[in-house]
C-alpha cells in the first residue's frame, strides 16, 4: 500500500525539464515582490506579512534554483501540507469577514504564491508565477485607495515584459539547442520599446472606455467588526475640541485639523483655516454633500443641541437598517458609496441623506433624532464603511405645494423656529430684514428660495475675515458689520432669517463632495471641505436641504460622466493650474464630450480597435499552430516508415510511462542529454545521433540498422531495469 502511494504521487508530480535561464528567474523573481509589495504596502495586513512575504519569496526562488534538477518529492509533499494549513487560515479568516471577502482571499493568494515559490523547476512554473503575480496587481486596483498603486503597476508591468522577452530567449534557444549570449543591455532596450508601446495602446482605450460608477458588490466592505461591551453616550466626541464647560462664555477655539461644527455646538465666532489634509476617500457614482451633526438652538452666538435623545440600534453582524422615510418626494435615487476614513476623526459617522442601510465595524451605534448616527468609538484611520442611502430629487413645483393647508408645524419640535439672542436689538434687524425679502412671496419654499438668493447675491463668500470686533447678535454682525463671512455664517443667517419668517429650520453640518480622482474612482474629502447648509421643513415632504452659501449648490443626485476622458484632463488641470494652454484643451475636450455623438463614436473606435487586435492574434496565432501540425504529421510518417526512427519512438513511449517526456519545443540532442542522466548510460546518445543522421543528414537507414537494433535493445533493458528500481514496472 504505501508503494501504492509513492508510485501514484510520483506520477502525478513527473520529471520536468529545468528552466536554465538565470536571468528569467531574476525577472519573475521581480515581477512577483513587486506585485507582493504594491498589495502589503496599501497597509491592510500587519508588518510582518510586509516583511515576511517578499523574503520568503526569494528564499524560494533560491532554493528552487539550486533544487531544480531534483524532483523533491519530499518538498512537494511538505508544501502540499502547508497548502492545506493555508487553506484551513483562509478559512478561518473568512467566517469573521463575510461581508467582505477581498482581504482573506488575497491574503491567502499572498502565501500561495509564496509556497509556490519553492517549487518553479520548469519554465511552466514560472509562468505559472507570472500569472499570479499580475493577478496579486488586479487584486491590487480593487483594494488601492491612492496614487501609490500607480508606481507598483508600472513597475510590474516593466519587470514583466522583461521577463517575457526572456521568456521568448530561452524557449528560442531550446528550439536551436543553443544557448545564445544576449546581453542585458539589448533586452532591457527592447522590453522598453515594447513597454511603451503597450502604455501607448492602454492610454486611447482608457480614455475610450467608459467608467463604471456603480457598485456591483453582493455585500459591502467594512472593517473588521469590533463588538462593544458597555454602554456609550451618543454625545459627539471630537478629539480635537476638548469637552466641559460653557463653549459660549470662552474665547472661541478654532483647530485646523477638524471644522469646530463637529461638536455639540458651533461657535460663530471662531476664525482660522482648515488644512487641506484628506479626511477620508469616498466610493460613489456622483457629488453629494455628507451630513454629520445637526443643530436646532440659536443662541445669538452660535448654535448647539438643545435636547439629545437617542435610538440605539444593534446588528451583529451589520448591515444596520434605517426605518423607511414616512415623507413625500416625487423621485429617489439609490446611492451606495463606500468610506475609506484616511485620518483620525470625531465619532461622527457621515452619510448622505437619507441613509437606509450602513454597514459599519461595530455591533451598535445611536442615532439623535434628527437622524443624526453616532459611532461609539472615534473614526481612526483605515477605517472602512459603507453606507446605501435613498436620496431625495426634489423639484420646486412639487415643494410649492408643501406644507399643505391642512398641515400644521405644531406637530414639530417648537426649538425650529425659536430665537435667542443676547443682542435683541440686532436680532430684530435681521427680522426686519427677514420680512423685507420674503415679503413678495406667498408659498414656504419661495420664501425659502428668496432668502438663500439673497445671501448669495449680497455677501462674498471670503476666509480672510478678522474676529468678530463686537459684542452683538452673530448674524446681525455678520449682515450689517462684516459683510461677508464663512458658510456657518450664511447658514446660520438663513436659518435665522427663516425662523423670523415663520419657518423651521436648523443648521446641518458636514462635508461637500470633494475632488473627483479619476486615476482612482474616488472622491477625495478634504478638511478644508467641511461645510454648513441649512434645512427647511416642508410638512410632510419633510425636510428639504438649501445651500445659501455663494460657489455651493446641494447636489441634486445627479450621477456623473462615466466618460474618464474628460475627468483626467479636469483633474490634470486643476494640478497644474488655471493657465491659458489648460483653459484652452479642457475647453475642447468639454465640447466633443457634450457632443450627441461621443458616446457612440468612442464605443465604435473602441470596439474596432479591440476587433482588430482580436483578429490579429487570433491570426497569427491560427498560422503557427497550422504550421506546426504540418510538420508533426509529416514527421510522424517519416518516423514509423523507418526501422530506426520507429526504435526511437518506442523506446520515448517507454520513458514517457516513466515521467521523462519530451518537451515541447525540445531538441532531440537536448532530450538525449536527459536521458542519458536518467538512464546512466550514453547509449541513448548514440541512438539519437543515429536518429539526426538518418532524418536530417539523408543517410540510408539501413546503414545503421543493426547497431541501432543492438542499440534499442540495451536501452530498452536499461529502462527496464530503471522502472523496477523506481517502482514501476
Amino acid at each position: 500500500m504505501p508503494g501504492a502511494l509513492v508510485n501514484f504521487y510520483q506520477k502525478l508530480n513527473p520529471r520536468r525539464q529545468p528552466e536554465e535561464s538565470l536571468p528569467l528567474r531574476i525577472g519573475i523573481l521581480a515581477s512577483v515582490i513587486i506585485a507582493e509589495v504594491t498589495i502589503l504596502a496599501m497597509g491592510y495586513y500587519s508588518p510582518l506579512n510586509l516583511l515576511a512575504v517578499p523574503v520568503l519569496t526569494a528564499a524560494g526562488y533560491v532554493t528552487s534554483w539550486k533544487l531544480r534538477h531534483r524532483r523533491n518529492l519530499a518538498l512537494k509533499l511538505f508544501l502540499s501540507l502547508l497548502v492545506a494549513v493555508t487553506a484551513i487560515i483562509f478559512l478561518r479568516e473568512l467566517a469573521t469577514n463575510l461581508y467582505d471577502t477581498r482581504l482573506p482571499l488575497v491574503k491567502m493568494l499572498l502565501w500561495l504564491q509564496v509556497l509556490h515559490s519553492f517549487d518553479v523547476p520548469s519554465r511552466k512554473d514560472l509562468k505559472f508565477s507570472l500569472a499570479s503575480g499580475a493577478a496579486l496587481v488586479a487584486a491590487g486596483a480593487v483594494l488601492s485607495t491612492g496614487m501609490e498603486y500607480f508606481l507598483g503597476l508600472a513597475l510590474f508591468s516593466m519587470a514583466a515584459v522583461v521577463s517575457l522577452v526572456y521568456f521568448y530567449i530561452s524557449e528560442e534557444a531550446q528550439r536551436l539547442d543553443s544557448r545564445p549570449q544576449v546581453k542585458a543591455g539589448y533586452v532591457l532596450r527592447y522590453a522598453a520599446i515594447t513597454w511603451l508601446a503597450g502604455i501607448c495602446l492602454a492610454i486611447p482605450v482608457l480614455f475610450l472606455i467608459p467608467q463604471n460608477l456603480e457598485a456591483r458588490l453582493y455585500t459591502l466592505p467594512f472593517s473588521n467588526l469590533q463588538r462593544l461591551l458597555g454602554d456609550f453616550s451618543g454625545d459627539v466626541n471630537n478629539p480635537y475640541y476638548p469637552s466641559g464647560g460653557d463653549p459660549f462664555s470662552r474665547e472661541p477655539r478654532f483647530n485646523p485639523d477638524s471644522y469646530h461644527g463637529f461638536n455639540s455646538y458651533m461657535d460663530l465666532r471662531s476664525r482660522g483655516y482648515l488644512s487641506d489634509d484628506v479626511v477620508f476617500k469616498v466610493k460613489s457614482a456622483g457629488y453629494n454633500f455628507y451630513r454629520g451633526v445637526v443643530f436646532d438652538r440659536y443662541n445669538g452666538k452660535g448654535w448647539d443641541i438643545s435636547e439629545e435623545r437617542f435610538d440605539e440600534m444593534t446588528a451583529d453582524p451589520p448591515p444596520f437598517n434605517f426605518s423607511l422615510s414616512n415623507y413625500l418626494a416625487p423621485e429617489t435615487r439609490t446611492r451606495v458609496e463606500t468610506f475609506y476614513v484616511q485620518q483620525d476623526m470625531p465619532n461622527v459617522i457621515f452619510a448622505s441623506w437619507k441613509p437606509i442601510q450602513l454597514y459599519f465595524p461595530v455591533d451598535r451605534i445611536k442615532t439623535d433624532q434628527f437622524q443624526s448616527i453616532r459611532s461609539p468609538y472615534q473614526l481612526t484611520a483605515g477605517t472602512v464603511y459603507s453606507v446605501i442611502s435613498d436620496q431625495p430629487l426634489y423639484d420646486p413645483d412639487f415643494l410649492r405645494r408643501f406644507p399643505l393647508s391642512r398641515e400644521s408645524d405644531l406637530k414639530i419640535d417648537p426649538q425650529y423656529t425659536q430665537l435667542e439672542s443676547m443682542d435683541r436689538q440686532g436680532l430684530e434687524r435681521v427680522e426686519e430684514l427677514a420680512a423685507r425679502v420674503t415679503a413678495p412671496y406667498d408659498t414656504r419654499y419661495d420664501k425659502a428660495a428668496a432668502i438663500e438668493d439673497y445671501l448669495k447675491e449680497n455677501y462674498p463668500y471670503k476666509l480672510d475675515i478678522p474676529p468678530q470686533s463686537k459684542d452683538m447678535d452673530a448674524t446681525a454682525y455678520f449682515l450689517f458689520e462684516q459683510k461677508a463671512g464663512y458658510c456657518e455664517h450664511f447658514a446660520s443667517t438663513m436659518a435665522v432669517m427663516a425662523r423670523s419668517a415663520g419657518i423651521p429650520a436648523r443648521v446641518v453640518t458636514g462635508y461637500t463632495g470633494g475632488e473627483y480622482n479619476p486615476f482612482t474612482a474616488l472622491w477625495e474629502i478634504r478638511q478644508s471641505d467641511a461645510h454648513a447648509w441649512v434645512e427647511i421643513y416642508f410638512g410632510s415632504a419633510g425636510w428639504v436641504p438649501f445651500d445659501p452659501t455663494p460657489g455651493f449648490d446641494y447636489p441634486s443626485g445627479g450621477a456623473q460622466n462615466p466618460w474618464v476622458m474628460g475627468k483626467i484632463f479636469s483633474y490634470l488641470g486643476q494640478l497644474l493650474g488655471d493657465t491659458p494652454a489648460v483653459g484652452a484643451i479642457r475647453a475642447a475636450v468639454s465640447f466633443s464630450l457634450s457632443l450627441p455623438f461621443m458616446p457612440t463614436l468612442a464605443l465604435l473606435l473602441g470596439t474596432a480597435l479591440l476587433a482588430l487586435v482580436i483578429f490579429r492574434g487570433s491570426e497569427r496565432l491560427t498560422r503557427g499552430r497550422r504550421r506546426r501540425r504540418k510538420l508533426a504529421m509529416a514527421m510522424d510518417r517519416c518516423y514509423y516508415s523507418q526501422p530506426v526512427l520507429r526504435d526511437y519512438l518506442a523506446l520515448t513511449a517507454r520513458l514517457q510511462e516513466l515521467g521523462l517526456r519530451r518537451q515541447p519545443g525540445e531538441t532531440l540532442r537536448s532530450f538525449s542529454h536527459r536521458v542519458c542522466r536518467f538512464l546512466e548510460s550514453d547509449d541513448f546518445s548514440r541512438l539519437s545521433s543515429m536518429v539526426e543522421c538518418v532524418r536530417y543528414g539523408g543517410l540510408d537507414p539501413e546503414t545503421h540498422g543493426a547497431g541501432a537494433a543492438s542499440l534499442a535493445g540495451r536501452i530498452s533493458e536499461r529502462i527496464r531495469c530503471r522502472g523496477t528500481a523506481t517502482g514501476i514496472a
